[in-house]
């Protein structure tokens, strides 16, 4: 294991405590947004199911946790990498106000192998995770959705057609 690795591990260990409790019970539906990179394309496809699940702006939360930097430019939403970590569970206040949010639905749209998003879901506090589907067989996903990152559209369309299965209110 890297240092790097061991780093997460350790803070991951430390928020996860915060984490197994339950979301509270508010009217407001909240859907946390983590993705890959800033394309604009699979940009565009989560601004769209934000419209498409009629949520506004201060009920969505995006946040970009790519393996290269991120120029944030046009976008007004934060990136997360492991400089946000530190030892002994020290966190930045850009990723603590997304692990701090208790989302409904929180959705990752990564790479399989990208542990700062694995890092981020398993941390975060939400009443249904979605992600892309895992070959683990201890997923951290409640619901996995089969599809490429090219996909973007496909994935927010099944992610609509199983809210809408699973009768979730938002």
């Amino acid at each position: 294991m890297k240092i790097k690795d061991l780093k997460l591990a350790v803070a991951q260990k430390n928020l996860r405590i915060s984490a197994e409790s339950s979301v509270a019970e508010g009217k407001v539906c909240k859907l946390g947004i983590i993705l890959e990179d800033g394309s604009d394309e699979s940009v565009k496809q989560f601004l769209k199911l934000k419209e498409d699940l009629n949520l506004k702006q201060q009920e969505v939360k995006i946040v970009f946790c790519g393996k290269k930097s991120v120029k944030n430019d046009t976008f007004e939403w934060p990136e997360i990498s492991r400089e946000d970590f530190g030892w002994k569970g020290r966190v930045s206040e850009k990723a603590s106000a997304f692990i701090d949010a208790q989302f409904d639905v929180l959705v990752s749209f990564t790479a399989s192998e990208n542990k700062m998003a694995s890092f981020l879901v398993s941390v975060t506090r939400a009443r249904l995770k979605v992600g892309r589907e895992k070959t683990s067989e201890k997923s951290i996903f409640d619901l996995n959705i089969s599809a490429e990152l090219s996909e973007a559209g496909i994935f927010t369309e099944e992610i609509k057609k199983y809210l809408k299965i699973l009768n979730t209110t938002i």
